[in-house]
């Protein structure tokens, strides 16, 4: 796998060799964690810096965890920043260790463009398929709660399956605090991210076709929610001729903005031979590394998306100022 890489600091970009003993001191002397609020359901190890705790929810049927991932001087020194995602997670495990990667995802981001954040994120479990039955203000005041405890040291916001409906709850139940949203701005974070995906695309069009002209390549966008369609109606605003949104085409960019985990060892060999760029908004696009590995050995450069998805996060370190 190729990647293009920005010139930061190895040590800001490399954990700690101390990272796991300074976080498990952290765990004891971090008061917010003994709040009866809290249970521990994930402690850290020497495999994995994040903590996972689950907060108390007034439904039948939901779980609330929040993974606080360590920054990379290996404790919790930073606040922590990241969206909440709400899903029809199978088990327990599956919704902790999303969590936990999400986390870790955020904390690459931020470190990469030194927000003042570390990775954090909020995972609600719902074991009802159809989301649409949770009473969303209840949830919203449960997740405010858990936050309140925090006292700034984690900011949140929009992620999978939550809404602008959502977060004006979550700013009514916080008193308009440790929400990062753009409720009170003029900025969409789904636009900021688009941006931060565009920006990638046009910037690798520059470095590796010597030019910002795009009006000759193909742009296959997988996933055209609320990022991936302000990703194709960029991309055509900017003179692209062929955008296609279908899951396989044979293109020259692929542009993954569906959910994580998405492009998987079956997908990967599906797609048609060509490809020379992986330039998305997903976080962790790929299942696993065979995945991956079936785009290495076609040759593809993957631009990581601790660059080309971090639009959102750079504008919460924006308004939290």
């Amino acid at each position: 796998m190729k990647f293009i890489s920005l010139a930061v600091s190895t040590a800001v970009l490399l954990p700690s060799a101390h990272s796991f003993s300074s976080i498990a001191s952290t765990l004891a002397a971090f008061p917010q964690l003994s709040n009866d609020a809290f249970k521990i359901v994930k402690e850290p190890c020497k495999d994995c810096s994040a903590v996972v705790l689950e907060a108390d929810v007034d439904q039948e049927g939901v779980n609330l965890y929040i993974a606080l991932d360590s920054d990379s001087y290996g404790h919790i020194s930073r606040p922590g920043n990241g969206g909440i995602r709400l899903l029809n997670y199978e088990t327990e495990k599956e919704a902790i260790d999303d969590a936990v990667r999400l986390a870790k995802g955020m904390t690459r981001k931020h470190d990469m463009f030194r927000t003042g954040f570390s990775g954090a994120k909020v995972v609600v479990k719902s074991d009802h398929q159809d989301l649409s039955v949770i009473e969303r203000k209840g949830l919203m005041r449960n997740v405010a709660e858990a936050l309140h405890v925090f006292e700034g040291g984690m900011y949140t916001g929009c992620d999978l399956n939550t809404c602008d409906v959502d977060m004006d709850y979550l700013v009514e139940a916080t008193n308009d605090k440790y929400v990062l949203a753009g409720r009170n701005s003029h900025v969409d974070t789904n636009v900021a991210t688009a941006s931060s995906v565009i920006g990638s695309i046009i910037g690798t069009v520059e470095a590796m076709e010597g030019s910002r002209d795009i009006s000759e390549l193909t742009f296959t966008v997988q996933g055209c929610g609320k990022v991936g369609s302000a990703v194709a109606k960029e991309l055509v605003r900017l003179g692209a001729k062929h955008v296609q949104t279908c899951d396989l085409y044979q293109c020259d960019f692929l542009v993954p903005c569906a959910n994580s985990l998405a492009i998987t060892v079956e997908v990967a060999a599906n797609f048609p031979e060509g490809i020379k760029y992986c330039v998305g908004a997903t976080n962790s696009p790929f299942a696993n590394e065979e995945a991956k590995g079936i785009f290495e050995k076609r040759g593809v450069m993957h631009i990581p998306e601790s660059i080309s998805s971090a639009g959102a996060i750079l504008a919460d370190s924006v308004e939290v100022r």
